[in-house]
């Protein structure tokens, strides 16, 4: 056969899907793969709530449903203009230019708006940025060949039956986007099921063959990492310790833990446990089976996904019930009564004003720089010396030294490892500031209980007093009530205090103003560089700036 035949064979045969030509269709596929990719960037927002609600869908329809879900109506504006765009230059330039390729002229109005939305997105200061994690790039991937499909059935639809509209149908596709990754979720949702309890079992097949391991679960509703980490350097005097690394308390994250650092050499493995939904912790004891169990207090965090405090008291007392030796409460926090009276095991109770107990402390004293106190038993005493400020530190680390004390540490070690704590990034840390202010972050402290601590640690400073705050959320019907409170806690010690954003103003302004506050001193702010931009026109050398709490990004 004739090779030039064979050559001019794929000319000489018709363009696929109804299209005209075969530039035609090339043409369709890049814009359908190049509105593919763009559109997968454009869902970051999306894609992180619901990375950020566990995988959830609940979590990620709330968001939508919620005020926060205009970024849904931003992508809707962003389909009306692009729309609009594609459909004036189709129209128009096809009768007024003679070159056809002026027609084509709208899309790149699309992909401009496209681009000016992305780049806002990632623009966008973030707590917790997306973590393209194995599972985020499958659905990413199943993502993009939706959108390509669906674009390139569009336009095919569009150039077939609606001539006169061209292109202007890959306008519509961004304001499908939300559909598009609910879809991606569902197809892969078998497969990361799977996934995940491969992942589990092989956790549970290695803990499985370590009788030897003391095992600890932490949990509570406040001060989860705060307790891990005290507690993993104070048994790290005498043990070799592994304990979940950030905020690693999900059953994918522990088992990623045990089965990546957990080593045959260590002998003591403390697992931090959060939860947002009944049966999170029984399900974290059922792969961990500690020996001991931590509970460190009771809020009311986290009422949006639990709807009850009764559910919510529920949850961290199934770590009791998921415990086979002995539990240690801190007994400073009275919402733990309840669950300490409900517990028949072996159990300790820990409090900073007691003077008696397995260990308990005297002579404390607390100051800018720290706090410093004797620890006591009925055997000696030592003194002890930490940077951690404010006395809810020095509560965590009462109850960290009961559970040390148990397991064999002596008073001297435990007040060498004491000395050795250092504040967590942005929990009540004092930061370095170039304008001689006194900066503290605690912008990692979304609790009631901890808002309530470092205002009291603000108050021991000198000068002007501000406090920047988005407030407190994920706290269900509770939210209104806690964040008018938290205005009235904030206008005893504060100055100046300036809100982000909208969602709990209205709450913390009326608190503030029904304590007595300056209406004129309640300032407003869109993000924390702007808040920092309106404090400094009242600021001055010395002045003093709690950063209190940045909101989750499902609620900023």
């Amino acid at each position: 056969m004739n090779l030039n035949l064979l050559l001019a064979e794929p000319v000489n045969m018709p363009a696929p899907l109804g299209f005209d030509s075969w530039l035609t269709f090339w043409l369709v596929i890049v814009i359908s793969a190049v509105n593919a990719a763009m559109l997968c960037m454009a869902g970051y927002r999306f894609l992180q709530v619901l990375q950020l609600s566990n995988y959830r869908l609940s979590g990620y329809v709330s968001w939508i449903k919620e005020d926060m879900g205009a970024y849904w109506g931003r992508l809707v504006i962003l389909t009306f203009l692009s729309s609009a765009a594609l459909l004036i230059t189709n129209v128009l330039l096809e009768n007024f230019f003679v070159y056809k390729i002026m027609t084509y002229l709208g899309l790149v109005f699309y992909f401009l708006f496209v681009t000016i939305f992305v780049i806002n997105q990632f623009n966008v200061p973030k707590k917790t940025p997306l973590q393209y994690t194995h599972r985020m790039n499958r659905l990413i991937g199943v993502m993009f060949v939706l959108i390509f499909t669906a674009t390139l059935f569009l336009l095919n639809f569009t150039t077939i039956y609606v001539p006169f509209f061209k292109y202007g149908a890959v306008g519509f596709t961004p304001m499908l986007l939300p559909i598009f990754i609910l879809i991606a979720y569902f197809i892969t949702w078998p497969y990361e099921k799977l996934n995940n309890r491969h992942f589990i079992k092989l956790a549970e097949k290695k803990l499985s063959t370590r009788d030897d391991l003391i095992r600890i679960g932490i949990t509570g509703s406040f001060g989860k990492t705060s307790v891990k980490n005290i507690l993993a350097t104070m048994l790290s005097e005498k043990y070799s310790v592994c304990a979940s690394p950030y905020s690693f308390n999900t059953p994918l994250g522990l088992s990623k833990t045990i089965n990546e650092k957990l080593q045959g050499s260590h002998q003591v493995f403390i697992a931090e446990m959060g939860a947002r939904y009944k049966g999170d912790i029984a399900e974290l004891c059922e792969l961990v089976k500690p020996s001991i169990g931590v509970l460190t207090g009771i809020g009311n965090q986290h009422l949006a996904t639990f709807k009850t405090q009764e559910t919510l008291n529920a949850t961290k007392f199934e770590l009791v019930e998921g415990t086979s030796g002995v539990v240690f409460f801190n007994g400073d926090k009275e919402s733990m009564k309840p669950l300490i009276d409900k517990t028949n095991k072996t159990k300790f109770v820990s409090n900073i004003t007691a003077t008696d107990g397995l260990i308990h402390i005297e002579n404390l004293k607390t100051t800018l720089k720290g706090s410093e106190f004797d620890l006591v038993t009925t055997t000696g005493r030592v003194h002890a010396k930490t940077q951690l400020l404010g006395k809810h530190n020095v509560s965590n680390i009462l109850l960290c030294a009961f559970v040390a004390f148990h397991l064999g540490l002596t008073l001297d070690e435990i007040a060498h490892a004491i000395a050795k704590l250092t504040p967590v990034s942005h929990r009540l840390a004092l930061m370095p500031s170039a304008n001689s202010l006194i900066v503290i972050d605690d912008a990692y402290n979304g609790s009631v209980e901890g808002a309530r601590a470092a205002l009291d640690v603000l108050g021991e400073f000198e000068g002007k007093k501000f406090v920047i705050t988005p407030g407190l959320v994920e706290l269900g019907s509770e939210q209104f009530n806690s964040n008018f409170e938290f205005g009235r806690d904030l206008a005893r010690v504060a100055d100046f205090v300036i809100i982000n954003g909208i969602t709990n103003f209205d709450a913390i302004s009326s608190g503030l103003v029904f304590a007595g506050f300056d209406p004129d001193k309640i300032l407003r702010a869109g993000s924390t560089k702007q808040a920092v931009e309106v404090m400094s026109k009242y600021s001055t050398a010395g002045d003093v700036v709690l950063f209190e709490n940045d909101l989750p990004d499902n609620f900023a």
